[in-house]
């Protein structure tokens, strides 16, 4: 198999990963706002999933990647919780594992995303990479905002230390 498919297949694993996290989050949480943050994610894992998925089958057929440059979204929350949620923290662990795996999934993207520019062959699949690297890192920065924000409290309301 062509090098460049097995990249953008384990590309679109990537993006199946985090399309499953953030939907089942989307389902499970109880916060209204974190329904809608959630979901957004999702959505926005799957239009990655849709760019690599057009990627994968321009070059199955022998052509060059169609590159569209698509800025990363302007996230529209503030906040992933509504201040009603952060007020009581106690027994929200689901919420706060599913930002905590969050965090993980869009740093290991990133780093694939940045691995996989720098050895890119051509500069089309460069700006590919590069692109999705911009929309996980705005991913993970708001996930990791939120995750910093509550930790303490977080950690305090369900007596959990583990330092």
């Amino acid at each position: 198999m062509d090098k460049r498919l097995q990249i953008l297949r384990e590309a679109m694993e990537i993006e199946l990963n985090g399309i499953q996290l953030y939907g089942t989050a989307a389902v499970h949480v109880e916060d209204k706002q974190a329904k809608e943050v959630f979901q957004f994610l999702s959505d926005e894992e799957k239009k990655h999933y849709q760019y690599l998925k057009n990627a994968f089958d321009s070059i199955s057929k022998g052509e060059e990647i169609e590159f569209q440059n698509l800025l990363p979204p302007r996230i529209p929350f503030d906040s992933i919780f509504s201040q009603d949620f952060k007020r009581n923290l106690k027994g929200k662990a689901y919420e706060y594992s599913a930002i905590a795996t969050g965090i993980i999934l869009e740093k290991n993207s990133i780093d694939f995303y940045r691995r996989e520019k720098e050895d890119a062959e051509s500069p089309a699949e460069k700006e590919l990479y590069e692109e999705l690297e911009k929309w996980e890192e705005k991913h993970y920065e708001m996930l990791n905002k939120e995750y910093n924000d509550l930790k303490v409290r977080f950690w305090d309301e369900n007596r959990f230390y583990p330092f």
